[in-house]
């Protein structure tokens, strides 16, 4: 139990350190440093979709061992699994992609939002220059 606690406050600390990341590079002046966090997180749901392809067939592996550890026989056996349709694979596909950039979404908004008041602050800036001429 002890551990487990200390994983998930782990996990929130790198949550929260990942987030302030997203805003401070959002706020800086150059507007590519703030999608880079968004851009690794696309990468990594890409990877995802992409294995899935690993494990559309199946192999077993049966064993023989003595007392002493010596191995005396090894089969494979390779299961006939049918390789799925487009529409199937597609199908497994939709899930697994949409899930895995639910942080790229959440970052991306971040992104739009810091990058929305830079927006106005430097129109509210204009706007004083102009006032004061």
């Amino acid at each position: 139990m002890k551990n487990s606690s200390i994983i998930i406050i782990v996990f929130l600390l790198i949550l929260a350190g990942i987030i302030l990341l997203q805003i401070f590079l959002s706020k800086k002046r150059n507007k590519w440093l703030g999608l880079v966090i968004p851009l690794i997180c696309f990468i990594f749901s890409f990877m995802s979709v992409l294995s899935i392809s690993m494990f559309t067939t199946l192999s077993t592996s049966i064993s023989t061992e003595t007392a002493e550890g010596v191995l005396i026989e090894e089969v494979q056996v390779e299961d006939n699994i049918v390789k799925p349709s487009i529409g199937e694979m597609l199908a497994m596909v939709t899930p697994v992609f949409l899930i895995s950039n639910i942080p790229t979404i959440i970052l991306i908004a971040i992104y739009f939002a810091c990058r929305e008041n830079i927006k106005r602050k430097s129109e509210l800036e204009k706007m004083n220059v102009q006032d004061l001429e």
